[in-house]
């Protein structure tokens, strides 16, 4: 009789895109929250993982990307079929790890006779993420693939990825490889759960546009009536920003002085060219509403298409 082999991960019953899947995500970390948490994406932060988990932040709405990646992930496994000659299983419930419950996997594909996972992905250009190794497998890639062989305990993941109208390309991606890796990103997730999620704790938010979108839109509006708050706990924080805007300013009249050089060598031309350089210096025309002139003849006009909109801004100065 053959040797029963446990699975280290056990289905949640829970559909891939099913409204019950949106809840249930918010109950463990996924691969995408992974990289989030890391800080390899471009589109997540720790801070807005952690607004998703806890249930301050609203769900996100299906972009047209996101669509168009979901209905092309059975296009991109055939074409992985195609190219490599394996065959995969199509895998449509969120799995969850038992020895690490707080971590969920949406997995896109298993490969028939061998331990091992298939990630799908689409991309515009792969040049747009950041790279771990010399491998070129995108950072943002790579995370996910190491949660998602963790939670399942796959000693393989292929990485499928459709960059639209320029490539296809298959990166195989093994566990042996990345050990040490898998083990701190499942003692960093771990950290996360328990000292940020549970006990409802924020991280601290990162320089990313998508941690100062979270805060905008849970800080939107500002309490004219409050007074000054001592941010004096912040004094470090605040000096090196105080430093950082002084070497911003400097760096960029230097950046501005240099270009300004290559606009006097340029002169009329609208194109300067050397090894390795390429600069244009061209005209560009723009049609702009002339609102004023709008305001003062035709005011019902203006006053009927008007939009009022508000926004925080945060400004930043050194008190004498």
């Amino acid at each position: 009789m053959g040797k029963t082999v446990t699975k280290p991960y056990k289905s949640t019953g829970v559909k891939y895109r099913s409204e019950e899947w949106y809840e249930k995500h918010r109950e463990g970390i996924g691969g995408s929250d992974a990289a989030g948490i890391s800080g390899f994406t471009p589109y997540s932060s720790a801070l807005a993982v952690y607004t998703d988990k806890v249930g301050k932040r609203e769900a996100i709405e299906e972009s047209e990307a996101m669509r168009q990646g979901a209905d092309l992930e059975d296009y991109v496994a055939q074409r992985f079929c195609d190219k490599t000659g394996k065959k995969v299983k199509k895998n449509g419930f969120m799995l969850q790890s038992i020895a690490h419950p707080f971590m969920l996997a949406d997995v896109d594909r298993f490969i028939v006779g061998e331990n091992a996972i298939l990630e799908c992905k689409c991309t515009l250009n792969r040049d747009n993420y950041s790279y771990v190794d010399a491998t070129s497998i995108p950072a943002y890639y790579l995370v996910q693939c190491l949660h998602y062989m963790a939670v399942v305990g796959a000693d393989k993941c292929y990485l499928a990825a459709l960059e639209y109208g320029r490539d296809f390309y298959v990166i195989e991606i093994n566990r042996a490889d990345y050990e040490e890796d898998i083990e701190a990103l499942i003692a960093m997730e771990e950290r996360f759960w328990n000292e940020n999620v549970k006990a409802g704790v924020p991280p601290m938010p990162d320089g990313s546009n998508s941690s100062a979108e979270v805060l905008s839109s849970l800080y939107p509006n500002a309490n004219e009536e409050l007074a000054p708050i001592d941010i004096s706990r912040l004094t470090p924080q605040l000096n090196r920003l105080s430093e950082l805007k002084r070497e911003i300013e400097a760096l960029d009249g230097e950046k501005k002085g240099i270009e300004n050089l290559i606009k006097q060598q340029l002169g009329e031309a609208p194109v300067g060219e050397c090894d390795g350089y390429r600069v244009t210096w061209k005209n560009r025309s723009s049609v702009r509403l002339d609102t004023k002139a709008l305001k003062t003849e035709l005011p019902d006009v203006y006053a009927q298409y008007a939009k009022t909109s508000t926004t925080r801004t945060f400004l930043f100065t050194v008190k004498d």
